[in-house]
């Protein structure tokens, strides 16, 4: 989630679960569009103007998979799609994790599948902090896509999924889903 650094985080906002249907319906945001992950057992658990947080229910309660999508306004101006990849890289690389957890990997590339400036991204970190781990390490892996709007170079729209869990939990079974997702987002003219 490489814009979450870029919003304060207000305290009092409260987490809901509202089923999501499948197959998801397109949500309309300012300047872009996507649609909810597919598949069966996703909630959309928090909405506002330019964020959407979704979650999957799980068997295990040491595994999780969400999906976020967030829009914000940017203020540095890229010449490139590299200079971006590399602004998304250098944001990543600054936040090495805390107490609870620690970032072991991260690797930024730039995606070619737009005409907008756009990059995908993958962390990888270490959970040492899980309420129901009960002091086992969790491994937590974050898929990305970060744009810059096409027609508004002020606006960085980011969709990402991340899966967390005991390494017999994770892998690539709910990827295309996670990809689905990222797949869906749609520019729209900027208002």
């Amino acid at each position: 989630m490489m814009l979450c650094g870029l919003f304060s985080n207000d305290a009092s906002a409260q987490l809901y679960a509202r089923p999501v249907a499948n197959p998801p319906a397109a949500y309309k945001m300012d300047g872009y569009e996507f649609t909810a992950p597919p598949g069966s057992g996703w909630f959309e658990l928090k909405r506002e103007k330019h964020y959407v947080y979704f979650g999957k229910r799980l068997s295990s309660p040491t595994h999780s998979f969400i999906a976020v999508v967030l829009a914000a306004p940017i203020e540095e101006s890229f010449e490139t799609v590299e200079a971006f990849r590399d602004h998304v890289a250098r944001q990543l690389g600054a936040n090495p994790g805390d107490v609870r957890s620690k970032i072991t990997a991260v690797s930024v590339e730039t995606d070619t599948s737009s005409a907008s400036y756009c990059v995908r991204y993958r962390t990888q970190a270490e959970d040492r902090g899980a309420a129901n781990a009960r002091g086992r390490p969790l491994t937590a892996e974050t898929f990305g896509l970060s744009c810059i709007h096409p027609s508004d170079k002020t606006l960085a729209i980011d969709l990402s999924y991340t899966e967390r869990g005991l390494p017999t939990e994770t892998g690539t079974l709910l990827r295309d889903e996670g990809e689905a997702f990222i797949r869906s987002l749609r520019f729209l003219p900027a208002r």
